[in-house]
């Protein structure tokens, strides 16, 4: 990995300069990638931490001021590495699907991240013992062909130059005929495309969205020009890629901007080789949603009155159908319907 290039590939978040402090798990103090971790943020003041859960479950933590000061804690992740999808995320298709979570929270601080509402902290955790997830996700191969999400909780790409765990995770993909593999990503990097090697099992998914939303919501990420480069450098250097209009929402004069983010897509992207689009408006579990509420009250996507449907909330019908059909009419322009996943109403 270059990371010098690549750093600068994300130069939208300073990231050598990004944690102040790095809580390390004494039990991972002399893990390989920890090592190499404290060598890139050299001025980071490390303090040894017997479990990760006493900085990051503490109560009364203020999100908003923590993020502003986010720092990285190293851990060991322990008992199950892999999870079964929850119904209100896109299976693709695929009977088994599952996620693991090796990292937690995100660089990017987007205002409707439903990990506002899971955790109390904004730091970011990050789980060393890769090579423990590897040999779980092994066990689960043997049960039959598998769909992992990698990028669940949090966004691994902009991580990537000292993390690694894309470029690990892209290697074990190769060596495992069963295993298909997706990252799931709002970052513009493009170098992490042009420095690993593409395998068709291993599918890049951008989130895009209309750039009025990103500017008042998307906080920290890529731009919608910066995205639409991404894309184009994966699929450049042979990467499956997947769009993903996913979470909708419904912002004053709506029909306008997805209308026209569809159309900037079609002109700088060649539709004809995307693999598959992804739609849905947004959704939440109503726990988190109310925790959300509480922390967030003049947010407006949080506040937004939602219904409550099998503990999830979600745009009230007609809006809800109405937004994904308006998306997917428009999208059909460029686009075979089977193509277009559009999540149902499972939830």
């Amino acid at each position: 990995m270059k990371e010098n290039k690549y750093w600068r590939s994300c130069a939208m978040i300073s990231l050598d300069k990004r944690f102040s402090h790095l809580y390390i798990e004494q039990a991972v103090w002399d893990h390989p990638d920890v090592q190499r971790i404290r060598e890139l943020f050299p001025k980071a003041v490390c303090i040894p931490i017997s479990r990760y859960t006493d900085v990051f479950n503490r109560a009364k933590q203020s999100y908003e001021t923590q993020y502003a000061r986010q720092n990285l804690i190293l851990a060991k992740k322990h008992g199950t590495f892999l999870y079964e999808g929850a119904p209100v995320c896109h299976d693709f298709g695929n009977q088994r699907f599952f996620y693991t979570a090796m990292a937690i929270n995100c660089l990017y601080n987007c205002e409707y991240c439903w990990l506002k509402g899971m955790y109390n902290s904004a730091n970011l955790v990050l789980f060393v013992n890769l090579e423990d997830a590897f040999q779980e996700t092994e066990q689960r191969l043997e049960e039959g062909p598998m769909y992992l999400s990698l990028s669940f909780e949090s966004d691994l790409v902009p991580l990537e130059p000292f993390t690694h765990q894309i470029t690990r995770w892209n290697t074990f993909v190769k060596q495992h005929a069963g295993l298909t593999a997706e990252i799931r990503t709002k970052c513009g990097s493009t170098a992490i495309y042009e420095t690993l090697e593409a395998s068709d099992r291993f599918i890049t998914a951008f989130t895009l969205s209309p750039q009025v939303l990103i500017d008042a919501m998307e906080h920290g990420t890529s731009s919608l020009a910066q995205r639409l480069d991404a894309v184009n450098a994966a699929m450049r250097n042979g990467f499956p890629v997947r769009i993903c209009f996913d979470p909708m929402i419904r912002i004053p004069d709506w029909k306008t901007a997805y209308e026209e983010l569809i159309h900037t897509v079609a002109d700088k992207v060649d539709l004809s080789a995307v693999k598959d689009f992804s739609i849905g408006t947004y959704r939440q579990s109503d726990t988190y949603q109310r925790r959300m509420r509480r922390r967030f009250p003049a947010s407006a996507v949080l506040q937004y009155p939602y219904e409550t449907k099998n503990g999830y909330c979600q745009y009230p019908e007609p809006e809800k159908t109405e937004m994904e059909q308006f998306l997917k009419h428009a999208l059909l322009q460029y686009v075979r319907e089977e193509q277009i996943y559009l999540l149902e109403d499972n939830v």
